[in-house]
């Protein structure tokens, strides 16, 4: 029944989303010469947009040599200069669209967990829900179905009966991320017994806090499917969450900035980006596209945001895009998962930057490790420090994901593991390294 009335509200309330929705559904089953053409019009219509509307976008193109005519011809986009978010932050209200009524902007900030939080701005019209009902289809979840959250941020007082009241009668039940107790996690376990909730949303380190607690006492809290973000998945986390949600978990990729960038489907093959709403790009320090199955970094255009134009992008982020396609015959491209962020770097004393392959250290024994992180002193000694999920297997992959590290580091620079019975996260997310080594350079 939830489910009805949550579609006979949105024929009826919300009918540019359903038709959204429709369009979306339809997209994923384009052929690839279609779909590239989609993706290549569209990326050419929010660079001229950009240039057209945003006074930050018309100097940033304009300077480096590009005229408009340049910037509406689609093989010259993956020329056009890459965004920062440095940039954004010191450009700050001139990235806005003079074209968009101010009414449309929704402010939305970065939680600024590697460095000055971001302020940025969301475009109310563009079609978000529809996003979110599509992948939930992948999941057999349903927008209208009962669900669980874990995030940092909580409703209270009328905008907690607001929010009660538009979803009516579908039930969702929240934790804070930023106050995850026992006795919080306690009182969210009474109340998921209550809904029983279909999907659980939740950050990375939010929901492995909860599934450590009820794992000590061997209970388990089913669901249908389990969606997480804000961090990098580790394998053994996965194995944690599947194991006391009773359900299989699909990392996502979103941000404050864009978000639904990409999910995994069932396949678990990947993560498909949103094609026909968003254009992501892997490419190498000079900007660069790289070839599949190269990490680089990432980097965004957003379709749907004219508010806020974000026109390549760089996230912070590491990962690749993956060859072939997918066995569920979605055409939308697949990156991997993210890898870490730039800003997840190792140095050593002769200047060399580590920033990939790092989270590869414990795949070969997921199930002996929970979780790990790297940590980088000023004198460029480091320390993995790890969960242990099985004692006496654990110690043997920490020794031998010290051993990779040595060699990958070289240049002799001291690590060391030591098990601890956490790692420390900040709001729900947790860094992969932590480094206080100076750059010699």
């Amino acid at each position: 029944m939830k489910r009805e009335i949550f579609d006979a509200k949105t024929r009826l309330l919300m009918r540019g989303d359903r038709r959204a929705f429709e369009t979306m559904v339809e997209n994923e089953r384009l052929s690839v010469r279609e779909f590239e053409a989609l993706s290549t019009t569209a990326a050419a219509r929010m660079a001229l947009h950009a240039y057209d509307s945003s006074p930050f976008y018309l100097d940033l193109y304009s300077g480096a040599g590009f005229s408009r005519e340049d910037v509406a011809e689609p093989r010259n986009f993956e020329r056009l200069p890459i965004v920062t978010k440095a940039a954004l932050r010191e450009a700050g209200d001139s990235v806005l669209s003079t074209a968009i009524p101010s009414k449309r902007a929704l402010v939305s900030q970065t939680g600024g967990s590697t460095g000055a939080p971001l302020r940025v701005r969301n475009d109310a019209a563009a079609p978000t829900a529809p996003m979110w009902w599509r992948i939930y289809r992948w999941w057999d979840v349903h927008p209208g179905d009962d669900m669980a959250f874990i995030y940092r941020r909580l409703r209270q007082g009328r905008e907690a009966l607001k929010y009660a009241v538009q979803w009516w009668p579908s039930r969702h039940i929240h934790l804070d991320a930023r106050a995850i107790t026992d006795e919080a996690i306690e009182d969210f376990t009474n109340r998921w017994s209550r809904v029983r909730p279909r999907l659980l949303v939740a950050y990375v380190e939010g929901a492995t806090a909860v599934a450590t607690h009820l794992a000590k006492s061997g209970r388990t809290l089913p669901t249908t499917a389990v969606s997480v973000t804000a961090a990098m998945l580790q394998p053994g986390q996965r194995a944690l969450l599947e194991s006391v949600f009773c359900a299989p978990v699909y990392d996502t990729y979103r941000s404050a900035e864009i978000p639904w960038i990409a999910a995994e489907c069932p396949q678990h093959e990947g993560l498909h980006v949103a094609g026909d709403q968003r254009m992501v790009e892997i490419v190498d320090d000079a900007g660069r596209r790289v070839e599949p199955d190269v990490e680089g970094s990432v980097v965004v255009t957003d379709f749907s945001n004219e508010v806020y134009p974000l026109v390549r992008y760089e996230m912070g982020d590491r990962s690749r895009l993956l060859n072939g396609a997918c066995g569920c015959g979605r055409v939308f491209p697949r990156i991997a998962p993210v890898q870490g962020r730039l800003a997840d770097v190792i140095r050593t004393p002769s200047g060399r930057r580590i920033t990939g392959g790092l989270s590869g250290l414990f795949l070969g024994d997921p199930e002996a490790i929970r979780q790990m992180q790297i940590v980088q002193a000023s004198d460029y000694s480091i320390v993995i420090r790890y969960v242990a999920t099985r004692k006496g297997e654990a110690t043997d992959a920490a020794a031998r994901a010290a051993r990779a590290l040595t060699a990958l580091v070289g240049e002799n620079v001291d690590v060391t593991t030591i098990e601890v019975s956490r790692i420390e996260s900040q709001a729900g997310k947790a860094r992969l390294v932590v480094s206080e080594a100076p750059d010699p350079h």
